[in-house]
């Protein structure tokens, strides 16, 4: 006669972790993370620690074939939006550039010292819809500027006649971050050492009815553009990754 095993009272538990979603987990982590973050509750910032950067200055007005179009009035944010980009980024710069062919890159930097769950960045393409622009062909993609890989966003944003390609991404501390999960986790990892990460927006768009045309061009420009820049301004940008 065979003898019937006995398995472990906790087998059981066990098999079922085998049958547990990849989704599942995904979210256990991400709670996991936003748990960590508010147990730890750090208290410094590392922008109190680390080089000052000022935006405005390390930018350059003027680099190869592109300038400023004076002519260009910005659209002022409603009352409602400017209340909120004053509370979540400490420096902004928006520009429009015009080269010799009368090409036109719109710019926007901002940087937030304080990039928590609450006070971090929003995803422009909410941003975008907020002022009323419909959001087609949005996409997640890598991108070479400096050298380095860049995980960007890309979308198209409509407004009646008007149709802008837009590429951004955000850093937060020394990396470039595009998921929920990747803010989760970087947030977590200065948490444990006690510090707030601080971050960056950087976007880039266009006037164009072309997207190819547009996004190639944006590439081009942002190149020019961190390769004019201050070293200090470019590292940052690029969270870190910058090549000499």
């Amino acid at each position: 006669m065979s003898k019937s095993r006995t398995l472990p009272a906790f087998w059981p538990w066990m098999e079922s972790l085998a049958i547990i979603p990849t989704a599942m987990l995904i979210f256990a982590l991400m709670a996991s993370a936003a748990l960590g973050s508010i147990a730890l509750t750090p208290t410094r910032l590392l922008s109190d620690i680390a080089p000052k950067v000022d935006i405005e200055q390390s930018i350059p007005k003027t680099f190869g074939d592109w300038r400023i179009d004076e002519n260009m009035v910005p659209i002022n944010p409603s009352p409602t939006q400017k209340a909120v980009i004053e509370q979540i980024y400490d420096q902004t710069v928006s520009r429009t550039y015009v080269n010799g062919k009368g090409q036109r890159i719109m710019l926007s930097v901002a940087y937030g010292a304080s990039q928590t769950r609450e006070m971090r960045a929003h995803r422009q393409e909410v941003c975008y819809a907020a002022q009323g622009f419909q959001i087609k062909n949005l996409t997640h993609e890598v991108i070479t500027i400096s050298g380095s890989q860049i995980p960007v966003t890309r979308m198209v944003a409509t407004h009646q006649y008007r149709t802008e390609p837009v590429t951004y991404w955000f850093t937060m501390g020394d990396g470039i971050v595009r998921s929920y999960v990747d803010r989760q986790m970087a947030q977590l990892k200065y948490a444990f050492s006690g510090l707030i990460p601080d971050g960056y927006l950087f976007r880039v768009s266009s006037i164009d009815s072309n997207t190819e045309i547009a996004y190639q061009r944006q590439i081009e420009f942002t190149n020019e553009l961190l390769q004019a820049s201050a070293p200090e301004m470019r590292q940052k940008l690029l969270g870190g990754a910058s090549t000499p």
